[in-house]
């Protein structure tokens, strides 16, 4: 017989002795029928072909594992009984493909309906009264059903026997149901949010689900009102259940994702109508994913406290470039949720970094300001009560705070560097926080953080020299040595970076360091950042373009670059068009006497 795939074929005795000897594992479910020239064919037979290849669909769904493909998200309704469900597909547990091709509004004011037919499909697991007026906590799923349509005429079967009429197509399609989950009284709502993510998330031990039915959002219901909802407590992208491929039992990433999705949802909630006081992540929390974002609100810049970790926590500030933000959360989903309901002594193995993000053009200025003390303890407001104090809290709210004599006549000494970390706090409405790994520390040595440059010095002091006339050299000279220590290999590199190779831009940022006068660390980066943020130069470049004496001519460069307006010229023609870059540069008196050159004709007055 000619096989009908690519699979070995063997004979029927060699399959019962592969039998005898317990070789062979028969698939009954994936029996399909044999046709061949003569055979009779009846119903059943191409039944049984169809339902073949519906179980062989079903374990390719199974093997990418249950969930959502795209699409069917849940929001609430304009109305606050309606739900709202988008167009999308997936998988449920069982291997079924269920889809909505089209948005679905449900109306709650039909509950007894959904439940009636959620009993006859047979996924309610208990029986429970009608649900008009319910309250609790419920699941919205997706179901695949089938029903037969579109009547036909049927041939009788027999020589004597009446035509009938028969249903000719199966339809297959799916169906919103709404499961009763948890019950909850109308204020206790709130807090069984809360509750149920430690379980999804933490302890993993939500209660199952019927495997026909595909859950999408999780609906808290006061009466026919919705309260919440909460699609991510629930929902999960096909394919998260294989994805613990080491089997070191860490939680799949995709859950680790829905955790942090479902805590920035509620967050974003709870900011939304938040009141007066410091936010407290345990009113509303029991536990927190590695990584997310966090009220400003809950820092106090005054004592450096925060509300939001419980006291156990370590917890410190950490001044980050904003574009790293991304990359730290994403390798501190790798570390396992913060479980609130653990004590204080439980969690103080429990370290979390508070990012305060700057941008990356303004990071050395900050760093320089903050005196190189990129990390700041902040503690608990119940560690400041000696009796809820743990010895290591003691020991952190020592090292973190700075011991002076209070004198009746003199007024409290402030710490330059809190009020830097004050005055970024103060600038930021949502911070992110993310957990650390538990490595073993060793105490810093203490000192000043002094830049070197790194590579030859001649190689450095000759680019430096190649960019200015002997005039100009003399000012980098009497700017070099305004300079003390600390910022001197700061400023070399400064004066040497590519992006002042730009004559008139090099001659401007001398200009800006010579207005300094005596220089630090933190004028250098307050200088750097101006002049190498980006789009800066681009204007100056069109400029030099259009007046080439400016190239050849360092004087003329110099003349120019002493206006202190100098880069918001560079501003305004690199936003011009090519025709007013032609103009305004024709605007320009070059051969004005004196060292200046007024700029008043091409740019407008200062407010």
């Amino acid at each position: 017989m000619t096989p009908t795939s690519n699979r070995t074929f063997i004979s029927l005795e060699s399959a019962l002795q592969l039998r005898q000897a317990n070789l062979l594992v028969e698939e009954s479910h994936r029996v399909r029928p044999r046709y061949f020239d003569g055979k009779f064919l009846a119903a059943r037979d191409l039944t049984r072909d169809q339902a073949y290849f519906l179980a062989r669909q079903s374990g390719f769904a199974r093997a990418l594992g249950s969930g959502v493909v795209e699409g069917l998200m849940v929001r609430a309704g304009t109305v606050a009984s309606d739900l709202e469900v988008e167009p999308g597909f997936g998988y449920t547990s069982a291997g079924e493909l269920v889809s909505l091709s089209r948005s679905v509004r449900v109306s709650l004011a039909q509950l007894f309906r959904l439940q009636t037919l959620a009993a006859q499909l047979g996924t309610l697991r208990r029986v429970g009264p009608p649900l008009r007026n319910r309250t609790g906590v419920f699941v919205l799923g997706l179901r695949a059903l089938e029903f037969s349509a579109n009547p036909v005429a049927a041939y009788p079967t027999t020589l004597d026997g009446p035509r009938q009429v028969e249903e000719g197509d199966i339809v297959e399609a799916s169906a919103l149901t709404l499961t009763h989950w948890v019950d909850a009284p109308p204020e206790g709502l709130e807090s069984q949010r809360g509750s149920l993510a430690r379980d999804a998330f933490v302890t993993q031990s939500l209660p199952d689900l019927p495997a026909e039915m595909l859950p999408l959002a999780i609906v808290a219901i006061a009466g026919d009102n919705i309260r919440w909802v909460d699609v991510h407590l629930v929902r999960r992208a096909a394919g998260q259940a294989h994805s613990d491929v080491l089997g070191f039992g860490f939680a799949p990433r995709l859950q680790r994702e829905a955790h942090l999705t479902q805590y920035t949802q509620q967050l974003a909630e709870l900011m939304a109508r938040a009141g007066a006081g410091r936010p407290n992540a345990a009113q509303h929390f029991s536990a927190l994913p590695a990584a997310g974002p966090m009220p400003a609100a809950a820092l106090n810049p005054q004592d450096f406290s925060q509300s939001w970790f419980p006291p156990g926590v370590n917890a410190e500030l950490m001044l980050v470039p904003e574009d790293e933000i991304p990359a730290l959360v994403e390798e501190s989903l790798l570390l396992p949720p913060i479980d609130l309901s653990l004590s204080a002594a439980q969690q103080e193995s429990t370290a979390v970094a508070i990012l305060v993000p700057v941008p990356r053009e303004a990071l050395a200025r900050q760093a320089a300001r903050l005196q190189q003390q990129l990390q700041r303890a902040v503690a608990a407001p119940a560690l400041r009560l000696a009796a809820k104090r743990l010895p290591l809290d003691t020991i952190r709210l020592l090292a973190s705070t700075r011991l002076s004599i209070a004198l009746p006549t003199r007024a409290p000494t402030v710490d330059p560097v809190d009020v830097v970390w004050a005055e970024l706090l103060s600038a930021q409405a949502l911070l992110w926080y993310t957990r650390r790994r538990n490595l073993s520390l060793r105490p810093e040595i203490e000192g000043t953080v002094v830049a070197v440059v790194a590579g030859d010095d001649n190689d450095l002091e000759e680019v430096v020299r190649s960019r200015f006339d002997a005039a100009s050299l003399e000012r980098v000279d009497r700017v070099l040595a305004s300079a003390n220590v600390a910022s001197r290999a700061e400023l070399s590199k400064l004066l040497a970076s590519p992006k002042l190779a730009s004559p008139l831009l090099a001659e401007a940022t001398l200009a800006a360091l010579e207005d300094k006068g005596s220089i630090s660390s933190a004028d250098v980066a307050e200088v750097a950042e101006k002049v190498t943020a980006p789009g800066v130069g681009e204007g100056l470049a069109r400029l030099v373009e259009a007046r080439p004496e400016l190239r050849t001519d360092p004087a003329l460069a110099a003349k120019l670059a002493s206006n202190n307006r100098l880069l918001e010229l560079d501003r305004t023609l690199g936003q011009a068009n090519s025709f007013e870059v032609a103009r305004l540069s024709s605007e320009i008196n070059l051969a004005t006497r004196g060292r200046g050159i007024n700029l008043a004709r091409v740019l407008p007055p200062k407010p």
